[in-house]
This record gives C-alpha cells, structure tokens and sequence, in this order.
C-alpha cells in the first residue's frame, strides 16, 4: 500500500511540473507557438500616413512591425497607431484588444474631407462636360447633435483654382451630424444656389464600418442665372430630348 502511495504521489508531481512548463509564459515566459494555419495578414513593411507629410511634401512612411510579444500592457503596438489590428479587425474580428488601444488625436481621430465646387451652366443641377470649376468659395463643414440645431463643431475652407477644397477635422463625431455646405459663390454669372446640390453629409467617425481617414465628398455648385446655348447639344448628347 506504501508503495501504491509512494507511486502516486511521483505521477502527481510529474503532471504537475509539465503544466507549469507549458503556461509558465502567462507570468512572463516565452509562449508557446501557435498555428494559424495557411492566413497570411499581409503587413507591410512601412505604413504610410498621409496626414503627416514629410520635409519634402511626401507621405512620412513608419518603419517597424509588430512587437515579437505583448508589451508592458499586453497590447501589441505599432508606433502612431491604434494597434497592428486597426482596420482589419483580427481573424474573424476576435482579437481586437480595445481596452488597451493607445489613441493619438493627431492622427487616429483627424479626417481630411475632399470635395469639388463646380457652376452648372445649364442649370440641370448635375455636372456636365461645360461645367466648370468655381474657386474662393467659402466651405463650411459643421456638425451637430441629431436633436438639436446649436452647432458642437465647425471648419471653414476655401476651394482652389480646380474648385477643390480639402478641411482637416479633428476629433469623433460618432453621435453628431456633420454636413459641409456652401452659401455664396464670387462667379457673378454663377451666381444661383442649387436646390439639391448645396450641402452634403459626411461621417467623422470610424465607428460605423468606415475605415481610413479620408472623405469625399459628393460635387456641390451653383447654376448660371440663364441656361447656356450649348446645353441643348450636351444634353441631346446624354440622351435628355425635349428639355
């Protein structure tokens, strides 16, 4: 019977030192290996950020990867992001440690927003091959609770000789409306505001499936008081008859 014991108590401390050799990595041992089967993430070497550009107008390009394990905190961290998982949401969208994601403002919560001011000629209210493009328009982008008109945030732009106009927004506007619109326009033979074309939603916010940080925005414009001679051939062309 002493021996039976005696035999017992060996194979109990055996099994007991294997488990302590294989998940003595949560104290701070190395793990062990894990297999991901034939999924490849696709990390590039260099990130590219286009929101800080380099000494010469270029995008700043990151090196670096991923850590080889978890750090201090337990999060695997690429330097200026949010974690090497923003954007691709893990393997089947499990691994997402958003309680330890590091968030700067000047990066993971700005949005560049991009549009096109235009003057429709022929006062049909969508571009057309007379179109061109309006420059020194005002460009307002202004956000807002859904229950309340008082504006929470606000940028103002200028669009170009291309009639384009780029806003940078800081911050996320997950629970607001946010709209950018224009008023007035310095084209004194464009001078009439369109009825749909005016103002224009976007989303400021990474919460709702969009990802990146760069908008555009749909065209908006002005029309000719009168309608241009050639749009009766550029709307035949497009198939509008009788217009």
């Amino acid at each position: 019977m002493a021996n039976y014991a005696t035999l017992l108590i060996l194979l109990f401390i055996a099994l007991s030192m294997a488990t302590i050799g294989h998940c003595s990595w949560i104290s701070g041992g190395a793990p062990p290996p894990a297999s991901v089967g034939e999924v490849d993430l696709g990390f590039a070497d260099e990130l590219t950020d286009e929101l800080t550009p380099g000494p010469n107008g270029e995008p700043t390009k990151e090196k670096g990867g991923a850590a080889s394990g978890p750090g201090p905190a337990g999060d695997f961290m690429i330097q200026g992001k949010r974690s090497i998982w923003e954007g691709f949401g893990g393997v089947g969208g499990d691994f997402i440690n958003q309680g330890k994601a590091s968030v700067t403002p000047d990066s993971a919560e700005t949005f560049i927003v991009q549009g096109k001011i235009y003057c429709d000629p022929c006062r049909i209210q969508f571009p057309t091959k007379i179109s061109f493009p309006l420059r020194d328009v005002k460009v307002v982008l202004a956000c807002h609770k859904e229950n309340s008109a008082e504006e929470t945030y606000r940028v103002e732009g200028m669009s170009d000789e291309n009639g384009n106009y780029k806003l940078k927004a800081v911050g996320d506007h997950a629970e607001e409306i946010c709209e950018i619109s224009v008023t007035e326009s310095p084209e004194i033979n464009c001078p009439d505001l369109m009825d749909d074309e005016n103002h224009v939603r976007v989303s400021l916010t990474t919460k709702h499936g969009i990802k990146g940080r760069a908008r555009f925005a749909n065209p908006l414009g002005f029309m000719a008081e009168v309608a241009d001679p050639r749009c009766k051939g550029v709307l035949d062309e497009l198939g509008f008859t009788g217009i």
